[in-house]
């Protein structure tokens, strides 16, 4: 009986230190400790928003934005775009890209599980995704979405201008 009693106890003790340490990370990401990356830096082919750039046949823009939405308010987290970090998805913030380079992207997000979404860029074209947070189980899930021109236009339209 008491062996049955000992496992039960290490058992309990051990489902109450995975729930703290999920509960620490999940504190951790809704404070932003532990991202190194800064979102504000861009190099090679992708050039972050400084005002308004205009849609040449020799580029492409990539408008990101994180819509009003009442799930995931106080979640933010970091956009990829292959292997950089281009965009820091805040609510109600937004960006644009100017691309110079065609061909396959993935733009990906992590929280607490990893979303990926991939852009085939054609220079002369602008492209609109909106960076959501889904439902999860901590945390919220990165949700990606490559919106229709004129939908994406509106709802980038609607979330004001950061001013740095």
């Amino acid at each position: 009986m008491k062996t049955v009693e000992l496992k039960r106890t290490e058992s309990l003790l051990r489902g109450a230190w995975m729930g703290l340490a999920a509960m620490v990370a999940a504190l951790m990401l809704l404070t932003n400790c532990g991202t190194a990356k800064s979102a504000g830096g861009a190099s090679g082919d992708a050039a972050m928003q400084s005002s308004e750039y205009q849609l040449t046949n020799d580029c492409a823009l990539l408008h990101l934005y994180r819509p009003a939405t009442k799930v995931g308010v106080a979640v933010s987290y970091d956009l990829h775009l292959d292997n950089e970090v281009v965009f820091r998805a805040k609510y109600k913030t937004k960006t644009t890209i100017r691309l110079t380079s065609e061909g396959q992207k993935m733009l990906w997000a992590m929280t607490e599980s990893k979303t990926e979404l991939p852009v085939d860029i054609r220079l002369g074209q602008e492209y609109f995704v909106s960076c959501d947070i889904g439902i999860g189980a901590f945390v919220g899930r990165p949700r990606l979405r490559l919106m229709d021109n004129k939908l994406g236009k509106t709802q980038f339209a609607k979330i004001p201008s950061s001013k740095k």
